[in-house]
């Protein structure tokens, strides 16, 4: 029962994020990707929605697999919602750097990126430059 409410609760907070800015996602299946609509051009957020199908990044995933947006530095901030408490895997981090470097590259015109990873209400836990 407990694990139910926290469930909800972590749904809530995600949706009242979502709703009370100006995000929109792309999904694909059951995953989606989440982008900020004042900073993010409907152009980039497509080209990223294809790269991340033709990587296969949605497969085999549920709910959101990224939050893209601009900070007013101009710097490109993604953020990864894989954080479930203890340390975070070595994999997991090398996996997340590798996947920004070619964001990066083939989305983002090798423009700075700002990479968080998350917990599912997208609050930081651990970020880095590539």
């Amino acid at each position: 029962m407990s694990k139910f409410v926290f469930v909800a609760v972590i749904a809530f907070v995600v949706g009242a994020f979502v709703l009370s800015n100006n995000f929109d996602s792309l999904e694909h299946g059951e995953a989606k990707f989440v982008y900020d609509t004042s900073t993010v051009d409907t152009a980039v957020a497509n080209q990223l929605h294809q790269f991340l199908i033709e990587e296969a990044i949605y497969d085999d995933k549920t709910g959101d697999v990224l939050l893209l947006k601009k900070s007013k530095a101009g710097v490109w901030v993604a953020k990864f919602p894989v954080y479930q408490g203890g340390e975070i895997s070595p994999l997991v981090r090398k996996n997340i750097e590798k996947l920004s470097i070619d964001i990066k590259q083939n989305v983002l015109n090798n423009e700075p990126l700002e990479v968080h990873i998350t917990n599912a209400g997208f609050q930081s836990v651990q970020f880095f430059k590539v």
